[in-house]
């Protein structure tokens, strides 16, 4: 895991809308709401993508790639699921459908043919750092402490 966390990423992110925006319009602020400036930034990057010839395209889909691994590793699972109540992301028990093979002594969860593990939003869900319980939709995909 590195140290660089997505609010350090999101501050650098900040910097160069502020300084495309002063580059564009002058002054020393946002000339417009950042949704509008970030809508610009990313059209005069395709300008630029297609003048070097880099496809655009290919570069939004591993930024893609590349933000959904920083999330998951911030988070701490696959899933981006955290913890209501105490923000805790790796101890989280759910409550889950699986195929299992019968054996003469007992029931193999590894041997099934259909190894699939299943859940929903309704399945029952505990953070085991902090005891609470409730559905997985409980557990938000931004993680935030309440």
């Amino acid at each position: 895991m590195t140290d660089i966390t997505n609010e350090q990423r999101a501050v650098w992110a900040a910097h160069a809308v502020l300084q495309y925006a002063i580059g564009k319009e002058g002054g020393e602020e946002l000339y417009d709401d950042p949704e509008t400036v970030l809508t610009d930034l990313l059209t005069d990057l395709r300008h630029y993508a297609d003048r070097e010839n880099i496809d655009f395209t290919t570069c939004l889909d591993r930024a893609e790639m590349h933000y959904d691994a920083e999330v998951t590793e911030e988070l701490g699972n696959a899933f981006g699921l955290r913890c209501p109540k105490c923000g805790a992301s790796d101890e989280i028990d759910i409550c889950a459908y699986v195929w299992v093979r019968l054996c003469p002594d007992g029931t193999d969860d590894t041997a099934a043919e259909n190894g699939d593990t299943e859940w929903t939003d309704h399945s029952g869900a505990k953070c085991c750092a902090c005891g609470f319980g409730g559905n997985v939709s409980d557990f938000s995909k931004a993680g935030g402490q309440s």
